[in-house]
C-alpha cells in the first residue's frame, strides 16, 4: 500500500490540461453487482500497462473510471437477495467471502452498486491501476443521466431513433427488452429470421419453419413427431398447425393469436399438404427428430439435400418417396446427403455423425451450390436463398418468424429469453446506410489491435439494424421522449468517454446546470441564446478539447459485437471528424489453471483475495502475460507462485548491486559486455511491442529471458556488477510491475517516482550480436565437457582440462565453402591457396563437413573472436569443474596432445581431460 497511498497522495495520475502532447484512454467501466475477479483484471490491466508506458514516454495520459449500473441486474440481483436464494448466498458466502449478515443488508439496489463498487475500487487501487479517480461517476448520477437525455435528442434529431414494431429479445417474467447485461453470463442475445413456409392443409396450413427457404422446390413430405400434440390457432385472419410447444411463443409475435383446438399426429397425419411453390401434394410422416420445441414442431422434408430427411426416410423404408435434386453442387452427384451419408458410414437418424453430414452439406451447397430448379435457376444459392425467400413472402407463401440464434439465453431473473413483437418500442437504426458508411469510414480510420478484429468489427457494423434502446424498468436515464421508458444499458454506454473529459467539473455544480446548451457548448462550442458563457462552460471546453478524440478503447474481444460497434457509430452520429475515436483494443479472457472460470466449478479467484496471496504485480503479470492480445491467458497458480519466486530472487540481486563500490562498473569483462548489449537490444526493441501491446512477449522478453540471463550472468561473473543493469531495467519493466519498480528505484537512489521517469532509451553502439554469438560458444563448450565427463565417469573431479582451439586455416576454408557453396568449387579455390594446399589430405573431408551446415557458415565467428570467448571462459570452468582449464591453440598443441587437438573444429573447440 505504500506505493499506492504515496501516488495518490502526490496526485501523480490527475492530469489537467497543459502543453504536453496528451493520450486519453478508456477500458468499459464496470457493471457492480458482484466483486471482480482475476479475469476482469486482464482488461483493466493491459490498459493500465499502456497508460503507463505512454506517460513514461512523455505523455500527458488520462485514464479514468466509472461505473455502469444501468438496467435490471441490480435489480435482479437485489430481489434474489432479499428472497434468499441460496445459489446467490452460497456464491457470496464460498467464493467472494461475504458473510450472510453483510449480504443481508444489500436487499437495496443502490445499497448492492454502492458495496460491490467500492470493493472493486479498492481492487483497482490495490492492484496499481493509474485511474484518476476524480472522475469517477454512476450511470445513474443525475448529471450523467442529464448527458444521456442530451446524446438521445442528438441522435432523434438526426433521425437516428425511431419508434415502431419490431423482434427483440424479450424477458417474459421481468416484461421487458434484454440485452447482454441483462442476461445470465452476459450473453448478447441474437436474433436471427426464420422462413415459415405454409403447406395448404385442410381449412389453414400447416407452418414448416426452415432456414433454406432455396429448396422448397425439393420437399417430398413433412415432418411431425409422433408422440407431439398440435394445436390449430389463429391469427391475422388465417388457421395454422404448429407445435403446442411453441404457442407461447409464437403469440409473442403474431398478436392476437388464439387456439382453436389440439390433435395427435395420427389426426395430423390423416391429410396430404400442399406445397403452394410447386402445387404437388405430400404426405405427413414421422419422424423422432423432429423437436416440438422447435420451430413450429413441423419441418419440410428435402431428403436429396438434407442428410436427416435421407436418413429417416431410409429408416421408414418408405420407397414410394421419390426424392428430387434442386441444389447442382460440384463434386457430388444429384442426390448430395445420400452421398454425404454413404460416404461417411453416418448408420442412422441417431447416429451423432448425422449432424457432422448436415453441416459439412449445409456449408458446401450454401456457398458453392447453384439452383438446379425454378425461377431462379442458374443462380448462386447464397443469392437464391433471399430471392426465393422474398418471392414466398410476396406471394403470401410464407411468414417471418424469429428466433434466439444462441438460444437457450436466460434473463438474470431465471426466465428462458424469447422473441416479441413490441409495439410502440424505441429503436436506434443502425441500418441507415448513410450512418453505416460514416462508420466504416472510422473504422478504416483506426488503429485495430489484434489486427485480425478489425474483420469482425467489419462484419458487425454491416449486419447490425434496428437494436432497441429502451425498456419498462431498470435504473439508468428516461427517455427524453417518452419518459415512461428506461434507456437500456447498451445505449447508454457508447459515447460517455466523452464525459469523463468533464465529469469532475460536472460533479461540482448544479445539476440543474447541466443541460443542453452547456452540453452543446462544452463539445461544440456552441454558446447558449443568450450568448453568456459560465465558467463551467468555458473550464468543461478547455478539458474537451484538450483531451478528445480518444486515443485508445479498451474491452473484452466478446464486445466487438455489441458495445464496440455501438461506439463507433454512435461518435460519428454525435462528433465531427476531429472527435472520431482513435484506436480500439480487444483482448481474449482469462482462465484458471486451464479451466473456464465459472460459478458452479467455484474456480472463481476474487481479485482482491488474488492480489492479497501472489501480490499485486504478479497478478499483473500473470493475466497478461499467459497469451498474446487476442487468445485466452491462463492464470496458472503454480506459475505465479514462479513469478513471485523470481522476484524475490531479482530483489536479492539488487540489494547486491546497492552494495557495489561505486565507480566500478565491471564494464570491460565480456560477460558484462554480453549482459548489457542483451539487455539494450530489450530496451531498443521494447517501444514496438508495448505500442502493439505485445504483452506476453515483452513478459518472456523483460522477465523470464532476462532473469535467465542474470543467472548465466552469476555464474559466469567472478565479480558481478549490476547497479549499471537495474537502472536500465528497472524503468523499461516498470509499465507492467510498477511497485516493485517503484521499490526498485528507490533503492537506486533514483530520483521522484519511476512512473514520472522517461522509458529508458537503448545505447545502440552497446549493442552487439557478436558477444550474443560468443556466449552460446562459452555455454556450448560447457556442455560438451560435461558430457565428456558424463562419458569417462572419473572419481572424483579431473586433474585438468585442455580446450583446442581450431587452427586459422580451417576458418579461412570455412569461408571459402561459405563463398562457394558448392564442394566441388570449394576444393578447387582452397587449392589454389598455398596455405591451405599444404592441408590438402584434410580439406575434401573438411569441405564435406562444412556443407552438412551450410546455411550456418555465414553466421558464424571469426577465430579471434572465438578464442577470446574461451580463453576468457577458462576460470569460469575452472569454477564449474573444480580444476584447472586452459586454452591452446591447435598448432601450439604438443606431440602427445595433437591426435586431440586435431578434432578442434570452428565453433566448436576439442577437449582433453586429465584424470
Amino acid at each position: 500500500m505504500t506505493w499506492q497511498k504515496k501516488w495518490a497522495d502526490g496526485g501523480i495520475f490527475n492530469p489537467s490540461p497543459s502543453s504536453m502532447p496528451k493520450f486519453y484512454l478508456t477500458a468499459a467501466f464496470p457493471y457492480p453487482n458482484s466483486p471482480q475477479h482475476i479475469g476482469h483484471a486482464r482488461t483493466y490491466t493491459t490498459t493500465d500497462i499502456y497508460a503507463r508506458y505512454k506517460r513514461m514516454k512523455g505523455f500527458n495520459v488520462l485514464f479514468p473510471m466509472g461505473f455502469h449500473v444501468t438496467g435490471t441486474p441490480i435489480l435482479a440481483m437485489a430481489k434474489r437477495i432479499a428472497q434468499k436464494d441460496p445459489d446467490i448466498l452460497g456464491v457470496f458466502d464460498k467464493i467472494y467471502g461475504i458473510p450472510a449478515d453483510t449480504a443481508a443488508k444489500l436487499t437495496d439496489p443502490i445499497s448492492l452498486v454502492m458495496h460491490f463498487s467500492n470493493e472493486i475500487e479498492l481492487g483497482m487501487k490495490e492492484i496499481g491501476f493509474s485511474i484518476d479517480w476524480r472522475r469517477k461517476f454512476y450511470s445513474n448520477d443525475p448529471a450523467f443521466n442529464r448527458f444521456i437525455e442530451w446524446q438521445f435528442r442528438m441522435l432523434e434529431k438526426k433521425g437516428y431513433i425511431k419508434k415502431g414494431s419490431h423482434p427483440v429479445p424479450w424477458c417474459p417474467a421481468d416484461n421487458n427488452s434484454v440485452s447482454a447485461h441483462d442476461t445470465r453470463g452476459d450473453v448478447d442475445p441474437t436474433l436471427e429470421e426464420v422462413t415459415l413456409v405454409k403447406f395448404a392443409y385442410g381449412d389453414g396450413f400447416l407452418l414448416a419453419s426452415t432456414y433454406r427457404p432455396e429448396t422448397v422446390y425439393g420437399v417430398t413430405n413433412i415432418w411431425a413427431h409422433p408422440d407431439a400434440k398440435y394445436a390449430k390457432v389463429s391469427f391475422a385472419g388465417s388457421t395454422y398447425y404448429i407445435s403446442t410447444n411453441q404457442v407461447e411463443y409464437f403469440s409473442n409475435q403474431f398478436e392476437g393469436l388464439k387456439v382453436i383446438e389440439e390433435i395427435g399426429f395420427d389426426r395430423l397425419s390423416r391429410s396430404k399438404a400442399t406445397n403452394l411453390a410447386t402445387g404437388e401434394k405430400v404426405p405427413i410422416i414421422s419422424a423422432t427428430f423432429v423437436d416440438p420445441a422447435h420451430g413450429t414442431g413441423i419441418v419440410m422434408s428435402v431428403p436429396a439435400h438434407a442428410p436427416y430427411d435421407y436418413l429417416a426416410l431410409r429408416d421408414a423404408n418408405l420407397p414410394e418417396i421419390t426424392m428430387k435434386n434442386v441444389i447442382s453442387l460440384a463434386g457430388f452427384g444429384e442426390f448430395p446427403a445420400k452421398e454425404i451419408v454413404e460416404q461417411m458410414g453416418v448408420k442412422d437418424q441417431n447416429d451423432p455423425r448425422a449432424e457432422e453430414a448436415t453441416k459439412e452439406i449445409y456449408r458446401k451447397e450454401a456457398h458453392e451450390g447453384i439452383m438446379a430448379v425454378g425461377k431462379f435457376k442458374g443462380m448462386k444459392v447464397s443469392i437464391a436463398k433471399d430471392e426465393v425467400k422474398k418471392e414466398l413472402l410476396e406471394q403470401g407463401f410464407a411468414l417471418k418468424f424469429h428466433e434466439i440464434a444462441n438460444s437457450p439465453v436466460f434473463c438474470r431473473c431465471g426466465a428462458r429469453i424469447v422473441v416479441k413483437n413490441v409495439t410502440g418500442q424505441w429503436f436506434i437504426d443502425y441500418g441507415d446506410p448513410e450512418w453505416k458508411k460514416l462508420a466504416h469510414e472510422c473504422l478504416d480510420s483506426m488503429s485495430i489491435l489484434p489486427e485480425k478484429s478489425r474483420a469482425d468489427l467489419n462484419y458487425t457494423l454491416d449486419w447490425l439494424q434496428k437494436k432497441a434502446c429502451s425498456r419498462a424498468q431498470g435504473l439508468g436515464t428516461k427517455l427524453p421522449f417518452d419518459t415512461a421508458q428506461i434507456i437500456e444499458s447498451l445505449s447508454d454506454s457508447t459515447i460517455y468517454m466523452a464525459f469523463y473529459t468533464i465529469a469532475h467539473i460536472v460533479k461540482a455544480m448544479p445539476v440543474e446546470k447541466a443541460n443542453d446548451e452547456f452540453f452543446d457548448y462544452a463539445f461544440f462550442g456552441v454558446k447558449p441564446a443568450g450568448g453568456q458563457v459560465s465558467a463551467e462552460m468555458e473550464s468543461a471546453r478547455k478539458e474537451f478539447l484538450y483531451w478528445y478524440p480518444l486515443d485508445s478503447r479498451h474491452s473484452g474481444a466478446d464486445l466487438i459485437y455489441n458495445h464496440l460497434a455501438f461506439f463507433i457509430f454512435n461518435h460519428v452520429a454525435i462528433f465531427p471528424k476531429s472527435g472520431w475515436p482513435k484506436q480500439i483494443v480487444a483482448n481474449g479472457f482469462v482462465t484458471m489453471d486451464g479451466k473456464k472460470m465459472s460459478k458452479s466449478m467455484g474456480n472463481i479467484l476474487p481479485l482482491r483475495k488474488a492480489i492479497g496471496q501472489y501480490g499485486a504485480d504478479v497478478v499483473r503479470f500473470s493475466v497478461v502475460n499467459g497469451a498474446e492480445l487476442k487468445e485466452d491467458s491462463d492464470f496458472s497458480q503454480t506459475a505465479a507462485n514462479g513469478v513471485a519466486a523470481r522476484l524475490r530472487q531479482l530483489t536479492a540481486l539488487l540489494d547486491m548491486a546497492c552494495a557495489e563500490t561505486p565507480g566500478d562498473s565491471g564494464e570491460g569483462s565480456l560477460i558484462q559486455r554480453w549482459l548489457m548489449s542483451r539487455l539494450h537490444e530489450r530496451v531498443a526493441n521494447a517501444p514496438a511491442l508495448y505500442d502493439s501491446l505485445s504483452l506476453r512477449e515483452l513478459g518472456q522478453e523483460f522477465f523470464f529471458n532476462t532473469s535467465n540471463d542474470l543467472s548465466w550472468y552469476m555464474k559466469r561473473c567472478p565479480k558481478p556488477r549490476l547497479r549499471g543493469f537495474f537502472s536500465l531495467w528497472v524503468p523499461a519493466i516498470a509499465p507492467i510491475m510498477p511497485h516493485f519498480a517503484e521499490e526498485c528505484w528507490q533503492k537506486l537512489g533514483g530520483k521522484g517516482f519511476v512512473s514520472l521517469a522517461a522509458f529508458p532509451e537503448a545505447e545502440k553502439a552497446r549493442i552487439d550480436k557478436s558477444l550474443e554469438a560468443m556466449e552460446e560458444l562459452v555455454a556450448q563448450s560447457k556442455g560438451d565437457i560435461e558430457q565428456i565427463l558424463g562419458i569417462l565417469k572419473i572419481p572424483g573431479k579431473p586433474k585438468g582440462i585442455t580446450l583446442f582451439a581450431a587452427s586459422e586455416w580451417k576458418y579461412v576454408l570455412k569461408a571459402i565453402v561459405a563463398r562457394e557453396r558448392n564442394p566441388s568449387l570449394a576444393i578447387k579455390a582452397a587449392m589454389a591457396d598455398p596455405a591451405l594446399r599444404s592441408h590438402g589430405n584434410e580439406v575434401p573431408k573438411l569441405v564435406a563437413s562444412y556443407m552438412k551446415n551450410i546455411g550456418g557458415l555465414d553466421k558464424s565467428l571469426p577465430r579471434a573472436s572465438e578464442v577470446e570467448a574461451l580463453k576468457d571462459a577458462c576460470d569460469f570452468y575452472s569454477r564449474e569443474f573444480g580444476c584447472p582449464v586452459s586454452l591452446v591453440p591447435e598448432e601450439e598443441a604438443g606431440k602427445e596432445q595433437a591426435q586431440k587437438a586435431r578434432n578442434a573444429m570452428p565453433g566448436k573447440c576439442a577437449i582433453l581431460v586429465s584424470a
